[in-house]
C-alpha cells in the first residue's frame, strides 16, 4: 500500500493545473487540463477548439467560449484560477480548487472515492513545503516533482470495499477473513482449466 505521489492520476491532475495557471500558453498542458476531470471536455470538443485556430488554444477557448455552455464554464474556471496563482500560496491555492470551486466533487465523480487519500496527502505535502520554504507555486510543483514523495497508506482502514492481494503483501495485515483461492490441488500440465485461464483474452 504504498504510492509515489506524483504518479498518482488525482494528483497529476491538480499538477496540470498548475502548470497551465503558470504558463497558459502550453498548448499540450492546456489540452490536458480541458479533458481532465476540472473542464470535463471530450474529443470533439478539443478538435473543435484546435484544428485550425490562429493562435493557442486557450485564446481560441477565450474567443469561442459563447459558442458552448461547457467552454463557458471551463473558460470562467480556468481563468478564475489564473487570477489566484500569483496571490496565494500554494495550499491555498489547491485547497481553494479542491473545496470553494468545487474541484473535489468533480475529480470524485469522474474518477471514484480512490482520489481521496492521494489528494489529501498532496494537501499535506503543500503545508509542509510552505513551512519549510518561500511558497510559490512554481517552487512547489519542482519540488514535488524532485522529491518523489512516497505515502504509505494505512491498511487498517475500515473501508466498503475487497482488497485483492498477494500473499506477500497481506503478510501480517492480521484481516479477519482471507481468501486463498484454489489452493487445495497441485496443478498439472494436462489440466484444461489452467490452460484456460492462463489463455490470452
Amino acid at each position: 500500500d504504498r504510492m509515489v505521489l506524483a504518479d498518482q492520476l488525482p494528483v497529476k491532475d491538480l499538477m496540470a493545473v498548475a502548470r497551465f495557471v503558470l504558463l497558459p500558453e502550453d498548448d499540450l498542458t492546456c489540452a490536458e487540463v480541458l479533458k481532465g476531470p476540472f473542464c470535463n471536455l471530450d474529443d470533439d470538443d478539443l478538435f473543435a477548439l484546435a484544428y485550425q485556430r490562429p493562435g493557442t488554444l486557450w485564446r481560441a477557448l477565450q474567443t469561442r467560449s459563447v459558442e458552448n455552455p461547457q467552454w463557458s464554464q471551463a473558460a470562467d474556471f480556468l481563468s478564475q484560477l489564473m487570477g489566484r496563482a500569483d496571490f496565494v500560496p500554494p495550499y491555498e491555492f489547491f485547497a481553494g480548487l479542491l473545496g470553494a470551486m468545487g474541484g473535489r466533487k468533480r475529480m470524485l465523480a469522474r474518477l471514484g472515492p480512490e482520489i481521496n487519500d492521494p489528494v489529501d496527502e498532496f494537501l499535506a505535502l503543500a503545508q509542509t513545503y510552505e513551512q519549510n520554504r518561500v511558497p510559490s507555486l512554481q517552487g512547489f510543483l519542482h519540488w514535488l516533482a524532485a522529491g518523489e514523495s512516497e505515502v504509505k497508506r494505512d491498511p487498517e482502514l475500515q473501508r466498503d470495499e475487497v482488497r485483492v492481494m498477494t500473499v506477500h503483501g497481506a503478510k501480517g495485515l492480521q484481516a479477519p477473513i482471507v481468501i486463498l483461492p484454489d489452493t487445495i490441488r497441485v496443478p498439472r500440465v494436462d489440466d484444461p482449466l489452467m490452460w484456460t485461464q492462463a489463455a490470452p483474452t
